[in-house]
């Protein structure tokens, strides 16, 4: 089909031209004659790279154009929020405004209501319908991205709620790599159904196995014996390469090997540019490692990594000047990074209590990644056989079907947090009520039997009432209680607010960093580190050491909880390190942890310290108790002793500014104020536009000018 044929605003059709389109791939043409350029819902279910998000970008925009009203982007990574909102922010030349919305779950962000297409997280969504933002009533069409999640066990729920909240209310645009139920999906969302294995790039598939390469079509070629050789092979051919593996280290260790491999296939130039990009990382024990990759024109991808780095890594690999990555899993359902060849080295993984085999969709959307259109006429995906069969392998992950997606909405953790907000935020009023809109889940479609989601929805309403979050009334009907609305708004599991309520008289009575950390640390919603089994002794002599400030008894060494205590105390004693100033570097190297991994902890502590004071409010709070909370907030947002607390109220002033002004002794807002502009600009990191934005909040008038150094060997030198 043809742009032209398009039934369609002209405007949209030559902003489509622009970007150099004159023809839509056949699945994306199916897609749009499937009826939801006419308001139909649709499950497009495709493989990687075969044009989705184009399908949903003429069909989204096609109806703001005609109907106005607003559009909502589904995705389930922030990354993937970022490279969206920078994809659409093209059709504002049409005269539409693109929003992206990631974070804070306590907001209705009203500032949203002026814009027309909003790429958000499936729970930042979750958390607006909660809130119900006003704006959410003007929402036309709601796109999933990656709606095979729905059957993720952890963001599965949050998915299948917010569709079944939207059903009806909006039309629905489900996006999917193929799956072994599409139909069933399709069925459940009354939506028509375009299945594909079309791709804009061939994709050949085979098995490496002790230099043989076998191909699907049962073609063989020669290579020496390491998979090693593979990669090698395509950076000669002038080609990139993504090579999957299943842990941090191995992507590390593997990184670093390919480097030295690589290194002498590449140009000065290249070696220059790399050497540069290596020097843009900051200091730690993972960039080190990272930089000594880099230098080689490789690099390993993983959520240890900072934002910066990864977004450094991705842009040089598009470009070519990183010639192979190494990665988890993580990367093949992220951003989009083809390549020409995809070297799966692992097919099982460890998780919990032994190895197992990785699923055939995830393998699938790894081979996915494989062939860059405009780039390649064809990509290669290759599965290395270390210890199973190349038979089996291809049998299973090459010839196999993907398998079929189950609803997660038992998954309790997410289930007892969607009844409360069922009940407080959306009006639920009695029990029969709740099951008439369980009725309408994937759940309730699939297992055509309710019963089993009933009970645990009793449970549900039975601790809800019990902990005082909803009550009854005489009539059975439910009465939302201020704890309740709050703990929904906040976004956190019942269970954390209900930890949270009963630990008040502890922290009143003792209120310290430790215990507060700990009791955080003990909630299902923080990400708590694993404490290994070396460093068991050490975490639990610390707990007894510091005992009198703990909320919380220690568990004896045979009871189940005793290693997620451990695992406990260490993510405190990594807050209380923070706060106190440990420097980054140290923190990394004493903890074995990676800069992703820190960034991650603090913003989920950093949230669950908010919804602490937020609830607490509701109890009658005490007024220095409540301070002393705050101040505490404040210094996990900043990382910073007590005595920094006034500097860093100041506007971009974090912990290293304030402590360089600190120890410039310039301790207080007073000091800052009457000091000379010159005097501050000698300040390690304070430049003219810092001390303007200070000036400014301060509401100081002072003129501020940044001198340039004079340059030594001038007339003017030599004059003066």
């Amino acid at each position: 089909m043809k742009v032209d044929e398009l039934p369609v605003d002209e405007r949209l059709k030559a902003v489509l031209k622009e970007r150099g389109i004159e023809e839509l791939y056949p699945p994306q043409a199916e897609a749009l004659k499937s009826g939801a350029l006419e308001g139909r819902n649709l499950v497009l279910a495709i493989p990687t790279a075969s044009g989705k998000t184009l399908v949903s970008e003429i069909v989204m925009v096609n109806k703001l154009i005609q109907e106005g009203g607003k559009a909502v982007y589904l995705v389930p990574l922030k990354a993937l929020a970022e490279e969206k909102y920078r994809e659409f922010k093209e059709w504002e030349k049409l005269g539409l405004k693109v929003a992206a919305t990631t974070g804070d779950y306590d907001s209705t962000d009203d500032w949203l209501g002026r814009y027309d297409i909003i790429v958000a997280t499936a729970e930042k969504f979750d958390s607006l319908l909660r809130h119900g933002a006003r704006w959410i009533n003007d929402v036309k069409l709601v796109v999933a991205d990656e709606v095979h999640l729905i059957g993720s066990y952890d963001r599965g729920a949050t998915l299948e709620m917010i569709l079944t909240h939207m059903l009806g209310r909006a039309q629905i645009l489900a996006l999917s790599a193929t799956v072994g139920n599409a139909e069933e999906l399709a069925e459940w969302l009354d939506a028509s159904l375009v299945v594909s294995d079309w791709r804009p790039v061939q994709l050949r598939r085979g098995v490496f196995h002790l230099g043989t390469l076998i191909w699907e079509d049962g073609k063989v070629e020669s290579y020496p014996e390491n998979w090693y050789s593979l990669v090698v092979d395509a950076v000669k051919r002038g080609k990139g390469a993504l090579v999957f593996v299943n842990t941090r280290r191995s992507a590390e260790k593997e990184a670093l090997a390919l480097s030295k491999l690589v290194s002498s296939h590449l140009t000065k130039p290249e070696k220059r540019a790399l050497e540069s990009l290596a020097s843009q990382l900051e200091d730690n024990p993972t960039s080190e490692k990272l930089k000594r990759a880099l230098r080689g024109g490789v690099a390993f991808h993983h959520a240890g990594l900072s934002r910066v780095e990864r977004t450094l890594i991705e842009d040089a690999f598009r470009e070519g000047l990183i010639k192979v990555i190494t990665a988890t899993p993580t990367l093949s359902a992220g951003v989009n990074l083809p390549s020409f060849r995809v070297i799966i080295r692992d097919t099982k993984r460890y998780a919990g209590f032994g190895w197992t085999d990785i699923p055939v969709l995830e393998i699938q959307q790894m081979m996915g990644r494989a062939g860059r259109p405009r780039y390649d006429k064809y990509g290669e995906a290759i599965i290395v056989a270390r210890t199973d069969e190349p038979g089996k392998l291809m049998e299973r992950y090459i010839r196999g079907k993907p398998e079929k997606l189950f609803s997660m909405l038992a998954n309790e953790q997410a289930f007892r947090s969607q009844v409360l907000a069922l009940i407080t935020n959306f009006g639920i009023r009695s029990f029969p009520e709740l099951v008439r809109f369980l009725e309408r889940t994937f759940y309730a479609h699939q297992r055509k039997d309710l019963s089993s989601l009933e009970y645990k929805a009793k449970e549900v309403v039975y601790f809800l009432i019990e902990n005082e979050f909803i009550d009854l009334d005489l009539e059975d009907r439910f009465i939302p209680l201020p704890f309740g609305k709050r703990t929904s708004q906040l976004y956190i599991d019942p269970l954390t607010a209900k930890k949270f309520k009963d630990a008040f008289p502890a922290i009143e009575r003792n209120p310290n960093p430790f215990g507060i950390f700990q009791l955080i640390a003990s909630t299902p919603d923080m990400a708590t580190l694993t404490a290994r089994r070396r460093e068991m002794e050490d975490y639990l002599d610390l707990a007894y050491e510091l005992e009198d400030k703990l909320y919380a008894s220690i568990p004896y060494y045979e009871d189940s909880r005793f290693q997620g205590f451990l695992g406990q105390v260490k993510t405190a004693k990594v807050l209380l390190d923070w706060i106190n100033e440990v420097p980054e570097a140290r923190i990394y190297e004493t903890y074995s942890i990676d800069p992703g991994d820190l960034y991650r902890l603090l913003e989920l502590a950093d949230w669950l310290m908010y919804s602490l004071i937020e609830l607490y409010k509701l109890f009658e709070p005490k007024e220095e108790i409540l301070n002393y909370l705050r101040d505490l907030h404040l210094r996990l947002r900043h990382g910073v002793r007590e005595e920094l607390l006034e500097l860093v109220r100041l506007p971009n002033i974090g912990r290293k500014r304030a402590r360089a002004l600190y120890n410039a002794g310039f301790r207080s807002v007073e000091a800052i104020a009457n000091a000379k502009p010159a005097e501050l600009l000698a300040v390690e990191g304070i430049g003219a536009k810092i001390l303007d934005g200070i000036y400014r909040h301060l509401g100081i008038e002072k003129r501020v000018t940044e001198e340039k150094p004079k340059r030594k060997g001038t007339l003017e030198d030599f004059l003066r």
